[in-house]
C-alpha cells in the first residue's frame, strides 16, 4: 500500500534577510523538508548554512527573472533587464514574452548562470522550480527542460493543482461552486495540467499535485494551522507538495524589502509560527502523513514511484 507523503517547501530563501532567517527557523524546527533558493540573490555562504541545518534537507533552484539584477552581466542578457539593469517585473516580462521580445537563448543563459551559481558552494541542487511560475511562461518554459535535461537536475515542481474538500463531508457545494467562485481559475488550472503533462512527457519528474489552502473546496480558512490540518485529512495517497513562504518579521525590513515581500508579510509571519509549532506535525501524523523531500523521493515519482521506493529499501 502506498503512503501519503508531503513535501513542505519554502520558496524565496534569498529575497530578504527576514525571509532567510524565518526559512531557517523552519528548517530547523522540522517543519520544511525542502528550500527554493533564489539563485541570483542568495549569498553563497548563506547557502551552505542552510544545506547544513538539517540532514537530509532538499535544496532547488528557485529560477528568477522577475526579482533583482541577473547573475550575468546585463548587457550580455538585454531582453531580460530594464534599463537600469534589472529585471523587469512579472507583469512587464509576461507582456514581452508574449509580444516576442525574450530571446530565448538569453532567459537559457541565465537560468543556467544562477543553477551554476548554486552548485559552486557545494550544495547538491536536487529539483528545480521558479519565482512567480515563470517557467510556465512560453519561451521560459522552453529554456528550464533544456536546463533540467542538460544539468541531470530532472526533478521539478508540478503546478498540477488537487482540489481537496475543506473538511471531511466534501466542502460546501464541490468543484462547480469552487469554480464558480474562482471563474479564472477554471483556464489557468487546465493550463496548469497540461503543463505538468506535457514536463511528464519529456522526462522530468515531480509530484503528483500541489495542495495549498487557495484548492481546498468550501469556505476559506485563514489560519495556516487550520488550512494545513483540512489538507492533510482528505490527502490522497501518493506524493504531494505544500509550497510555503515564510518570513521572520522580526528581522527590520528596507524599502526594497518591503516591496519585494509584497501585500502578504502578515501571513508570512503567521505562516512561519505555524512550522515551528509541535501542533503542525502532529496534525499530519494523525491523518497519516509523512514529511518528505524531493531529493528523498526517486525519478519516478507519484504512487508507482513511491512504492517502487519502498521496495528498493526493503
Amino acid at each position: 500500500m502506498t503512503g501519503r507523503l508531503l513535501i513542505v517547501n519554502a520558496d524565496d530563501y534569498g529575497l530578504t534577510a527576514g525571509v532567510d532567517r524565518g526559512i531557517e527557523r523552519a528548517v530547523a524546527a522540522g517543519g520544511v523538508t525542502s528550500v527554493s533558493v533564489l539563485g541570483n540573490l542568495a549569498a553563497p555562504a548563506a547557502v551552505v548554512r542552510l544545506a547544513t541545518l538539517r540532514p537530509g534537507l532538499s535544496i532547488g533552484a528557485h529560477l528568477n527573472l522577475t526579482t533583482g539584477r541577473p547573475v550575468l552581466p546585463p548587457a550580455a542578457v538585454p531582453s531580460l533587464v530594464g534599463p537600469g539593469g534589472r529585471f523587469h517585473p512579472l507583469g512587464v516580462l509576461t507582456r514581452r514574452v508574449l509580444t516576442g521580445r525574450v530571446r530565448r537563448v538569453e532567459a537559457a543563459a541565465e537560468l543556467a548562470a544562477q543553477l551554476g551559481r548554486l552548485r559552486r558552494t557545494g550544495v547538491v541542487v536536487d529539483h528545480l522550480d521558479s519565482h512567480e511560475h515563470v517557467h510556465l511562461l512560453p519561451v521560459v518554459m522552453g529554456a528550464v527542460v533544456r536546463l533540467a535535461r542538460r544539468s541531470g537536475v530532472l526533478r521539478l515542481r508540478t503546478h498540477r493543482p488537487r482540489l481537496l474538500p475543506a473538511d471531511r463531508a466534501g466542502g460546501a457545494g464541490g468543484l462547480p461552486t469552487y469554480y464558480l467562485r474562482h471563474p479564472r481559475r477554471v483556464l489557468a488550472h487546465a493550463a496548469k495540467r497540461l503543463a505538468a503533462a506535457h514536463f511528464r512527457r519529456l522526462g522530468l519528474a515531480g509530484p503528483d499535485g500541489m495542495v495549498a489552502p487557495s484548492l481546498l473546496l468550501g469556505a476559506p480558512l485563514a489560519a495556516p494551522l487550520a488550512a494545513w490540518r483540512a489538507i492533510a485529512a482528505s490527502l490522497p495517497r501518493g506524493l504531494w507538495e505544500l509550497v510555503v513562504h515564510p518570513a521572520d518579521l522580526d528581522v527590520p525590513r528596507t524599502a526594497e524589502d518591503e516591496a519585494r515581500l509584497g501585500e502578504l508579510v502578515a501571513r508570512r509571519g503567521a505562516e512561519l509560527e505555524t512550522l515551528c509549532d509541535p501542533a503542525f506535525g502532529e496534525a499530519l501524523r494523525a491523518h497519516g502523513v509523512t514529511l518528505a523531500s524531493f531529493g528523498g523521493t526517486p525519478l519516478g515519482t507519484g504512487a508507482r514511484g513511491e512504492e517502487a521506493h519502498a521496495r528498493r529499501r526493503a
